[in-house]
């Protein structure tokens, strides 16, 4: 482009030194900064703001390897397509090119994010970072798209509007919960989840969604479940550290529900060729689902000719909309259900947005003690609300509604919302509740399964087991029995005792739980038997403890557990907050 040439930039716009005369380039424009992604070595490039016909202001994240390219005419072609004033001259567009590389190399050095959520110590959204960092961040493709987050009203009017209609709701209360525990599980280290709530159609629970939505943005902030498990992928990446809000899950194909649940909380999408045959780039998200239907996931999964998997319940965790009117247990002003779901239905097209930006101000002027602060809560309300008969899957469970207790604690502490810490953990705690009543036990999928087909055997009187002292060649009995250091055993003939239980043939995972409550004695780990010598050869049973295993079956009130989760004092309990 031959020598140094001067460029002048005045309110009227750019200019460039030219034939002895200053000559005008086009309209108001200028490199904020030197961009580059988080790791200093890829994606250089410059932050340009610029003023259009219109004198509305706007910048964009242009990348150094497009600017200095044959590829250049992309940069001219979104100028020119919002409205940037360049001179119609041959040389306009080149002097242009060379003033933005130029005024690069100079400016002040930033870094660029591409997808909402944490970088480091700051927070990125399409619209607003927050969060102190060595320099600067940016959002690339602000252009490009309509952004996820909106605001419209002050945080006082959502919370006179909206939070103020939660009070004494549950549900209500939990739906906000989620929507603000979203950013917290990078620092909680927790997998994602969702929260799928299942009711009869106007009971409230698109409401609910609504509300959750409104802490974030608009209305149609809420996605619909009738999209493909790809969409859902996307949706996901899209919203990162934030909220995904789904509604009605009857509207999507079932092997797409299948997919998408696995996907969505799995944080990543699936493995996808590029065009040379290479291997794209995996996205990957973190994110809290809310999700509503009039069906179950195991109706979902029936209409597939397929059980629900145990991973699956504990990723998709289905709560049944409960309160006194629907979905609410206090109407407030209103005469009826659906004039508090008009009234909130309402409110939330007009006051949303608001409460996540001041939220995420909140996290991040204290983002270096959020990890032990968030960790520490977790961990004070799982213990609080587990007991050593709960199971693996439940304890996992109850770790993400600590979560969501946490967050909506923190948030009341700082005057997010219009109700109490007492009354955000009494709700989380009626909703954690509500899901293990509707799950019917406390115990691990697999365990659960056994445990009752154990206590069917331990009832049934049609199994006849002879003295091992009897035993012979072919013999017609389902096993033997026999006295083993002044306790009875039972040996189950191998093939009766699978076809009993129902087992697979790997079947180790299923017996694990018995060998562990040292209710099935085994000499042989790998496979879970007993090999016993009868008749002068070796044989293979399963090998029970009838007196163990009724003391156990006892010990877990009718199978159902429910009595050990534990209750948390209400309103008028004699305790006190100092105890």
């Amino acid at each position: 482009m031959g020598a140094q040439m001067k460029f002048q930039l005045r309110d009227s716009g750019l200019y460039c030194y030219s034939s002895e005369q200053w000559q005008r380039v086009g309209g108001w424009i200028d490199v904020v900064a030197r961009t580059r992604l988080i790791d200093k070595r890829r994606g250089h490039g410059a932050l340009i703001q610029w003023q259009n016909m219109d004198g509305v202001m706007l910048q964009e994240v242009i990348y150094a390897r497009i600017l200095n390219s044959e590829q250049s005419r992309q940069i001219r072609e979104l100028l020119v397509d919002t409205g940037y004033p360049l001179e119609p001259t041959n040389m306009s567009w080149s002097r242009l090119q060379r003033y933005l590389l130029e005024e690069m190399a100079k400016a002040q050095p930033a870094t660029t994010v591409d997808r909402t959520g944490w970088h480091g110590s700051v927070f990125a959204t399409s619209g607003w970072s927050v969060g102190e960092a060595g320099e600067k961040h940016h959002f690339v493709g602000q252009l490009s798209a309509s952004p996820v987050l909106q605001e419209r009203g002050t945080l006082k009017d959502w919370q006179a509007n909206v939070g103020r209609l939660c009070q004494g709701n549950p549900l209500a209360i939990f739906s906000v919960g989620v929507a603000l525990a979203a950013p917290l599980l990078k620092h909680a280290e927790i997998e994602n989840g969702a929260k799928h709530m299942v009711g009869n159609s106007s009971g409230g629970k698109s409401t609910l969604l609504q509300i959750a939505a409104s802490v974030y943005s608009a209305p149609t902030f809420v996605r619909s479940w009738a999209s493909t498990s790809n969409g859902l992928s996307a949706a996901s990446a899209e919203h990162n550290d934030i909220l995904l809000a789904l509604d009605e899950i009857g509207l999507a194909r079932p092997e797409d529900v299948d997919t998408a649940i696995y996907q969505i909380v799995n944080g990543t999408s699936k493995l996808r060729a590029t065009i040379t045959g290479e291997l794209a780039e995996q996205t990957s998200w973190r994110t809290l689902v809310l999700s509503t239907g009039e069906i179950w996931l195991s109706e979902v999964f029936q209409r597939l000719g397929k059980e629900v998997k145990a991973g699956q319940e504990t990723r998709l965790v289905e709560i049944p909309v409960f309160g006194r009117y629907g979905a609410f247990d206090e109407l407030h002003e209103f005469r009826s259900s659906q004039e508090l779901v008009d009234a909130l239905k309402s409110a939330t097209r007009h006051y949303y947005g608001t409460p996540f930006r001041t939220w995420m101000e909140c996290l991040t002027e204290r983002v270096d003690e959020l990890p032990e602060y968030v960790k520490g809560e977790v961990k004070r309300l799982t213990a609080q609300w587990t007991t050593p008969l709960m199971a693996s899957q439940v304890t996992r469970v109850i770790r993400r509604f600590a979560l969501i207790s946490t967050a909506l604690g923190l948030a009341c502490r700082n005057y997010l919302l219009p109700w109490s810490e007492e009354e955000s953990e009494q709700a989380v705690h009626k909703v954690a509740d509500a899901w293990i009543k509707s799950r019917g036990h406390i115990f691990n999928k697999e365990e659960h399964r056994i445990l009752l087909k154990l206590d069917k055997f331990m009832r049934l009187r049609r199994f006849s087991f002879a003295p091992i002292e009897q035993a012979i060649a072919e013999s017609p009995y389902d096993g033997f029995k026999r006295m083993v250091d002044g306790e009875k055993q039972l040996l189950v003939k191998r093939a009766n005792f699978l076809h009993f239980f129902e087992l697979p043939t790997r079947y180790m995972r299923e017996v694990e739980f018995l060998i562990q409550k040292d209710l099935l004695e085994t000499n042989e780990r790998s496979r879970g038997t007993l090999r016993v010598k009868v008749n002068g050869r070796f044989e293979r049973f399963f090998a029970l403890w009838p007196d163990r295993i009724r003391n156990y079956l006892n010990s877990l009130s009718d199978l159902d557990g429910l009595s050990q989760f534990p209750t948390i004092p209400s309103d008028d309990s004699e305790v006190t907050k100092d105890e």
